[in-house]
């Protein structure tokens, strides 16, 4: 007995509409599936990003475990009058290296116990995975700048205050936890409170990498809320879209580039690091007065963070 009897009859393939039907479905599936993986990848980014800063706050809480202050904002790892001139190298986030494990780049950097800026030079152009947000693309890590003057680069900066006055922010004094102009503030001289005064935020470095290097200081580093050039700077420009990302439809009025403001290429808003070392996500739709109240370490004003 055949128990395989023949199949009768021929088979027949797709249509020229049949494929055309499934190569329309396929389409529509991936295009509901890729802003969804997009959507992952960017929170996945976005909470990287929060882990990043929140290690850094905790490495500055150490630091001043250790030292009874925070570091200088323009650092003292060359002279003690290093925190008097503007935009030098050898910043906050140097002195920062051995809190986030990163020890022997810091040795190396400095040339332990004697500074020495040949071991300087040599080794600023290392990358530090903490100091980079993910957000901002893998292109920042893994740009080599050499030639003289580039440093590797760094998404988060200091916050020197909301003082709108250009000589402050050059020279100081200025009304942030990263006061450029002193040895090192204290938890008491934060007298607005640490959970609700800004002490880190976040800017990509410049698309033709001139600034954003975690070992200098100023521009590079350190970042006033309101800066000298308009009163709404966290969301008050136009930034262009780098690495793949879009352009933010934001007013490009008083503004002095996307160096000037804190911004990041998370959909909607950015993360910043607070004073007591907690890290919170604030929408760029945040009033600008409620950021530049939190800028300042000890101006009085009261902030209602319940909303964000």
């Amino acid at each position: 007995m055949n128990f395989f009897p023949r199949l009768r009859g021929r088979w027949r393939g797709f249509t020229l509409i049949e494929l055309l039907v499934v190569i329309a479905i396929i389409a529509i599936l991936i295009g509901l599936l890729v802003p969804a993986v997009q959507k992952v990848r960017e929170a996945a980014a976005r909470m990287k990003c929060s882990n990043n800063m929140r290690q850094i706050g905790i490495g500055l809480h150490n630091y001043h475990g250790t030292y009874g202050h925070f570091m200088p904002a323009r650092g003292d790892l060359q002279d003690p009058t290093q925190i008097q001139q503007f935009s030098v190298y050898g910043g906050w986030m140097c002195m920062l290296l051995p809190y986030v494990e990163q020890d022997n780049l810091y040795r190396a950097l400095t040339h332990y116990p004697t500074f020495n800026i040949g071991n300087f030079f040599a080794n600023y152009t290392s990358p530090v995975k903490t100091y980079i947000c993910p957000s901002a693309g893998p292109t920042i890590e893994n740009k080599n700048p050499g030639g003289a003057g580039n440093g590797a680069f760094t998404c988060y900066l200091g916050v020197t205050g909301n003082d709108n006055n250009l000589t402050a922010q050059f020279f100081g004094p200025s009304n942030g936890i990263f006061d450029v102009s002193n040895t090192g503030i204290a938890f008491k001289d934060i007298g607005d409170g640490t959970t609700t005064t800004l002490m880190v935020g976040e800017r990509p470095p410049a698309a033709d990498y001139y600034w954003g290097w975690w070992a200098a200081s100023d521009y590079d580093c350190l970042l006033s809320v309101n800066d000298y050039v308009g009163p709404n700077l966290y969301g008050g420009c136009v930034v262009p879209g780098r690495f793949g990302s879009p352009r933010l439809p934001i007013n490009n009025n008083n503004c002095g580039g996307d160096s000037n403001h804190f911004w990041s290429y998370h959909t909607g808003g950015s993360n910043w690091l607070m004073g007591d070392a907690s890290v919170k996500f604030i929408a760029y739709g945040a009033r600008a007065q409620t950021i530049l109240d939190m800028g300042s370490r000890n101006g009085g004003e009261t902030v209602d963070m319940s909303s964000y």
